[in-house]
């Protein structure tokens, strides 16, 4: 009833603007500037008692209504565009104590000086119809009040888009309580509220951006690979299964585009790149959600140390670019991306941080037992011995850290070192006790291919793993065909878009770096 009392005061002012001859929901207009910018534009204030306050040239902007205040025949509002989420970064890493306080809000608007005397009776008219989160249009000159505000001494309005329900706050919510689970369900109303939020969200662009711009730069072609398969590969994940009606065909939604990608090579472009949206049916969680955003890339002639030269030129390339910074503050946590990554290989790792031999199985079955794991539970040793290394060495990885030679057993699509067979020639990139992305030197023997995937659809029919990313024992033969026509040494790798997101911004819930995360109805 409450909202319906709202929108029904709201309408009836569309109502007056339409009788006024003007459309409610808008027509064209052409900004010619953002608030922030002009906010930079705006002349020095004069103290001196009378001074008259200099004016900048005629601008439009184009934004929200924030705040709304008459006094007789003049009406003062603040409109805010989405350079609030400039203002607000600008304002944080200045080191404002109070980022949610009225000054600072203030700060990231810009007063609009509306007199009677300038508009003329129908422009005073539609101002008066006005609400708290209309979008408006104006025009005018930039300058200071007496008292110092920067302001636009509008000269010309024009109503952008009625809003028919007021913000949160008007409604009885303060801008600081909207729970989670609103922010998250109408991001709209999120957005509309929080600078905070919006400022993440702006970065994350700028990331993707940047991320395409380093790639491009380097000679890597952006491409474009199948997210509907008929034999999902490239990872180990429960798939999502869909039915093509005129096929008559299951097919499913990818886990990873690794294997396409590597086509590609075989077909001579060299170096590739994709940022793609992947599906995996499996937990949602602080760190995980089912559809999830990744850069994968590949280049001939190179292997993973090559990858792990260009994660570390990928990470402060977006530091230096997007952030203006190479320390990060993420959690508890704060991280040098300036200073030199460990390199620490799987099993050292596992003894030297964790403090356990991966050989000793008797005290890696007595740490499990200890961890609340039942080593009757795992298909193989290696498998249960991989759970405690993650529980084990984890809790250290804290700094950028590349772990290197994980077994071959955990990675069917990646060289082997010749003189240890058991080791592979890959890297994980962990950071914040995260794992951040994943890396080999390319398998491109198809003999050798061939063997690995039989030898993981065998282990994972025996063990009943419907998340080994085998389904019904199907392999990917024209895969390893592609292989047989010639796969040059190379390397490739992926990072998860989302806990880049998550480590650029200091977010520590997934969610709040995804729009519209996947959430129960």
């Amino acid at each position: 009833m409450e909202q319906n009392e709202y929108r029904a005061a709201r309408s009836a002012k569309a109502a007056k603007l339409r009788a006024a001859g003007l459309d409610p929901f808008g027509t064209v207009f052409q900004a010619t500037c953002t608030v922030a910018e002009a906010r930079e534009r705006c002349p020095a204030f004069d103290p001196a008692p009378g001074a008259v306050q200099p004016r900048a040239a005629v601008v439009s902007l184009a934004g929200r209504v924030g705040n709304v205040r008459r006094a007789g025949k003049l009406l003062f509002l603040t409109l805010f565009d989405r350079s609030r989420a400039d203002l607000h970064r600008a304002q944080r890493l200045a080191g404002s104590a109070d980022l949610d306080g009225a000054e600072a809000k203030k700060g990231r608007g810009i007063q609009l000086f509306c007199d009677f005397k300038s508009l003329g009776e129908q422009q005073w008219q539609a101002l008066e119809q006005v609400d708290l989160a209309d979008w408006l249009g104006v025009t005018g000159a930039i300058g200071r009040t007496r008292t110092g505000e920067i302001s636009i001494f509008v000269e010309k309005v024009q109503v952008l888009g009625k809003a028919m329900l007021p913000p949160p706050h008007q409604a009885g919510a303060s801008s600081g309580e909207l729970s989670p689970e609103i922010r998250q369900r109408q991001r709209y109303l999120d957005l509309m509220m929080s600078d905070a939020s919006l400022e993440v969200f702006v970065t994350r662009s700028r990331l993707v951006a940047g991320i395409r711009r380093f790639f491009t730069e380097r000679g890597f072609l952006e491409v474009e690979t199948p997210m509907m398969q008929v034999i999902p590969g490239g990872a180990s994940a429960r798939p999502f299964v869909t039915h093509h009606n005129a096929l008559d065909l299951d097919l499913y939604l990818r886990i990873a585009p690794e294997l396409y990608l590597k086509r590609l090579l075989v077909g001579g472009m060299e170096r590739v790149f994709e940022l793609n949206r992947n599906f995996r049916n499996e937990g949602i969680s602080p760190r995980h959600n089912p559809e999830f955003t990744m850069i994968e890339w590949y280049q001939a002639y190179a292997d993973h140390h090559v990858m792990m030269d260009l994660s570390e030129e990928l990470f402060r390339h977006l530091a230096d670019s997007v952030l203006g910074t190479r320390r990060i503050r993420f959690g508890e946590f704060d991280l040098d991306l300036g200073a030199p990554w460990r390199r620490f290989s799987y099993l050292d790792a596992m003894r030297e941080l964790g403090g356990i031999d991966y050989n000793d199985k008797v005290t890696v079955e007595a740490k499990a037992r200890s961890l609340g794991l039942d080593p009757a539970d795992f298909p193989t040793y290696d498998r249960l011995a991989n759970q405690v290394w993650e529980a084990v060495v984890e809790p250290h990885l804290i700094q950028p850290t590349f772990i290197t030679d994980q077994p071959t057993w955990l990675t069917p699509l990646c060289k082997a070192w010749p003189q240890d067979p058991a080791k592979t020639m890959r890297f994980e990139l962990f950071m914040a006790r995260m794992e951040v992305g994943n890396a080999y030197s390319e398998l491109n023997d198809p003999d050798v291919q061939r063997a690995r995937f039989a030898e993981q659809a065998a282990e994972a029919s025996a063990a009943k793993d419907d998340e080994a990313g085998v389904v019904a024992g199907k392999l990917d033969d024209d895969y390893c065909t592609a292989l047989d026509h010639g796969l040059p040494v190379c390397g490739g790798q992926g990072i998860g878009i989302d806990r880049l997101v998550m480590l650029f911004t200091g977010q520590t819930t997934i969610r709040d770096v995804i729009l519209f995360p996947t959430m129960r109805p």
